[in-house]
């Protein structure tokens, strides 16, 4: 699960529309979200809507997504960029303990980019996915260190794309 502070780290802003998808798609729970609006609210934005979020619980989940899919609305905000930024945090948050085994690692990155949906710009290559690649050349620590490495490049791509394209 995503954490607020998984994307604060990463230096992306923070919408209601990226938190309506993650919430959408179970990527960021309901606590995260109720803790967010109060930090709204802390900081002056005490619109109804932020006040009702403020005060939910788990048990609220269609009003969430009510005032979610009301606030996210307002915002110019476009689906697709946050959903990258929801990636670009999963992948950050998969990233920061490397395995120190090869063949867990690399099941590790192949499951996560087949949960993210293997997107035509993914740096993960899968084993026998549109390749001869054969297991005993795939699950080795040089193949592991490579792809470990390959989505740290794309990870740093993304997020500088992402920050240069974010309202």
């Amino acid at each position: 699960m995503i954490k607020i502070a998984d994307i604060k780290e990463l230096k992306l802003n923070i919408t209601w529309r990226m938190l309506y998808r993650g919430l959408l798609e179970k990527q960021i729970p309901i606590s995260e979200i109720v803790e967010y609006a109060m930090e709204q609210l802390e900081k002056g934005d005490d619109r109804i809507e932020i006040c009702e979020l403020a005060g939910s619980s788990d048990n609220d989940l269609e009003d969430i997504m009510n005032i979610l899919y009301e606030l996210a609305d307002e915002e110019k905000s476009q689906d697709d960029l946050e959903d990258r930024k929801l990636r670009a945090t999963r992948v950050n948050n998969f990233l920061k303990d490397k395995n120190s085994n090869c063949i867990d690692g690399l099941m590790g990155l192949t499951e996560l980019w087949l949960e993210l949906g293997y997107t035509a710009d993914s740096p993960h290559i899968i084993q026998g996915k549109d390749n001869s690649i054969s297991p005993v050349e795939y699950y080795t620590d040089a193949n592991y260190n490579y792809l470990y490495e390959k989505n740290k490049c794309w990870l740093k791509d993304e997020v500088h794309f992402l920050i240069q394209n974010q309202k």
